[in-house]
């Protein structure tokens, strides 16, 4: 008897802990998901001005900065 009560308990640990990592697994932002990272550019004197990739600003011809 007593070794099923230690079998019981080692199948609810078990049981627990993989809820528990079914559950932190699925927390992904949906970017992180696709496998793409949206990347945006600006110029630091001309917020306005935005781009999706690297490259200069068309105002002042500043390299554009990774907005976060």
């Amino acid at each position: 008897m007593n070794i099923t009560k230690w079998t019981a308990a080692a199948l609810m640990t078990m049981a627990i802990v993989s809820m528990a990592i079914v559950a932190t697994g699925c927390k992904k932002s949906d970017h992180q998901n696709s496998g793409e990272q949206a990347h945006q550019y600006t110029c630091p004197h001309h917020p306005e001005v935005v781009q999706d990739k690297p490259g200069t600003c068309p105002k002042c011809n500043m390299k554009l900065v990774e907005k976060k």
